[in-house]
């Protein structure tokens, strides 16, 4: 049995959740929940997720610095990370990029968008 990759969605948003459990349903993939940033991290050291999906600006750690500490870990540093953005200046994604960040998924969030990154950086 071939087992399914494993996506950590780190959103404190309600609406976000249904959007990706859908995906997860489709493709299919395992889709594990994270509340905040701290709770992300916790997940993913432990898990070792195949993708990671963080909001930016959530709460306790946010998404620049679960990325730099998940790229510092020889166990988690290869795994590709895409931020929701509802705001994007180059500026920012010059950060998220120095973080160690994959990709955004700019909001509002569209379906198919969200479906084509994630055929992108996971191993299906």
């Amino acid at each position: 049995m071939i087992s399914r990759p494993v996506v950590l969605l780190v959103d404190h948003r309600p609406e976000s959740k249904p959007i990706f459990q859908e995906i997860a349903e489709r493709f299919p993939f395992k889709l594990l929940l994270a509340e905040d940033g701290q709770a992300g991290y916790d997940v993913a050291m432990e898990t070792v997720p195949d993708l990671i999906i963080i909001r930016q600006n959530i709460p306790i750690l946010n998404a620049q610095s679960v990325s730099v500490l998940l790229k510092q870990s020889p166990d988690t540093d290869k795994i590709p990370i895409m931020v929701i953005c509802s705001q994007l200046s180059e500026e920012e994604r010059e950060k998220f990029q120095d973080a160690g960040c994959n990709d955004c998924i700019k909001e509002p969030m569209d379906v198919d968008v969200i479906i084509a990154k994630i055929k992108e950086w996971l191993p299906l």
